[in-house]
């Protein structure tokens, strides 16, 4: 080790005495990709590598998973170049809110989650902005879709005969999906083709999506989770309307390319019965005035009134800082599960019809309920209506989005290194 040592000061002291001697360049890090003028390192390349590495048939980070990786990275750094030159924000307290709920998911906390993400060579910096990132993501999309689809009432109309003539509403199946994009169509049916030629499981369908997909979900096998029947691209459900699991669909083509499907699974639920409950309720909050203890105390003091006899309506009109019930005595109406915070839904439960609930707080302030009513009806024409525009609106986006992001690849300058 001495004589290395003693060898590379000579070296170094020759460079003022002597000819120049070139240094061989050390690579600190490597250049993956450049969009418009953000560059894509190498180091970008095997942080995501150790993220999705589970889901990676293999484990290995070979040439094709790593152009899946630099095409995800790319089109995540044209969306949110959009979303901030659309002035689109996400605060610290999103990320802070999208981070905890991450932990949660894992059963630990902040500093739980900075350990795993440590054990997996993730620097916890890199991941708050990347879930910075994704929260942009999804402003964007949102804010395009909502911009570019309409759905119109006789749309509604169509799809709510078409959802009762063959009963698919709630059927949810769990596919995966191969798209190949028709550039030129001759050209891609026969990629297609070929792709599908090679497929006969599961396993050949996902080495083929992380290969060949040009689809958002490629990395992932091009697994898109559970999705409702009624959330589907029309030309998919009407394919995989009698396949059974573990089949192979398509070509199908579309505006966007032709597409493979495969069935991973099928499931039914059968709710067409929803519990409401007639509730109303007075809200006091704390103020400069008076602070949460004196709240508290005012509360206590009206639920002793009202035990005691007092028409709710009238200790609701006089009393109650909801803006939107008080006019109306606290009457919120038929209440359906999910509406209302936990704290108010669990107290609303735990009431019994005609019964008046304690004080209790939420993040509103200190409430008193009183519940009028319960019934299990069928769900509201205005609901169906609602849920069948949302699921429309959902068949839609994919491809809508999918054109977006086409347009913006092709307004940006995208450099792939080695390519």
């Amino acid at each position: 080790m001495y004589k290395k040592l003693i060898c590379s000061l000579l070296v170094t002291s020759a460079v003022w005495t002597a000819t120049p001697v070139l240094a061989e360049p050390v690579k600190i890090d490597g250049l993956a990709a450049i969009v418009d003028s953000r560059p894509i390192l190498d180091s970008d390349v095997r942080t995501r590598f150790q993220v999705v590495k589970d889901r990676v048939p293999g484990g290995v980070l070979t040439t094709t998973i790593h152009r899946q990786i630099v095409t995800q990275l790319i089109d995540e750094a044209l969306q949110v170049n959009y979303a901030r030159k659309q002035g689109i924000r996400a605060s610290s307290q999103e990320v802070d809110s999208a981070i905890l709920t991450v932990a949660g998911n894992f059963q630990t906390d902040l500093e739980g989650l900075k350990r795993m993400l440590a054990g997996q060579g993730v620097d916890y910096s890199t991941y708050r902005q990347q879930i910075e990132n994704e929260i942009l993501i999804s402003k964007a999309r949102q804010q395009v879709a909502q911009s570019r689809i309409s759905v119109t009432e006789q749309e509604i109309d169509d799809y709510l005969q078409g959802q009762a003539a063959n009963g698919q509403n709630q059927a949810e199946f769990r596919l995966r999906h191969l798209v190949v994009r028709a550039t030129d169509v001759a050209e891609a049916r026969a990629k297609i083709e070929a792709i599908a030629s090679q497929i006969h499981s599961e396993q050949d369908f996902i080495n083929q999506a992380i290969a060949n997909s040009e689809g958002q979900f490629a990395i992932q096998g091009g697994d898109l989770g559970w999705r409702k029947a009624n959330e589907l691209p029309r030309l998919f459900t009407q394919a995989i309307n009698t396949q059974p699991q573990g089949t192979l669909i398509g070509p199908l083509q579309s505006n966007a390319g032709f597409h493979l499907l495969w069935v991973v699974d099928k499931r039914a639920k059968d709710v067409a019965i929803q519990k409401q409950t007639k509730v109303s309720h007075l809200l006091l909050r704390p103020n400069e005035i008076r602070n949460d203890e004196q709240t508290k105390a005012l509360a206590e003091q009206l639920y002793n009134r009202l035990k005691n006899g007092a028409d709710f309506a009238s200790i609701a009109r006089e009393y109650s800082e909801d803006q939107g019930s008080t006019l109306q005595g606290g009457d919120l109406g038929w209440v359906t599960p999910g509406t209302m915070v936990p704290e108010f839904e669990s107290k609303m439960d735990q009431t019994a019809v005609g019964q008046i609930s304690q004080p209790f707080r939420s993040q509103f302030g200190w409430h008193i309920l009183e519940v009028d009513g319960r019934r299990q009806n069928d769900i509201s024409d205005q609901v169906k209506r609602r849920n069948a525009e949302r699921a429309i609106m959902t068949q839609k986006q994919d491809f809508v989005l999918d054109n977006w992001l086409s347009e913006l690849r092709a307004d940006a300058f995208i450099d792939r290194k080695g390519e």
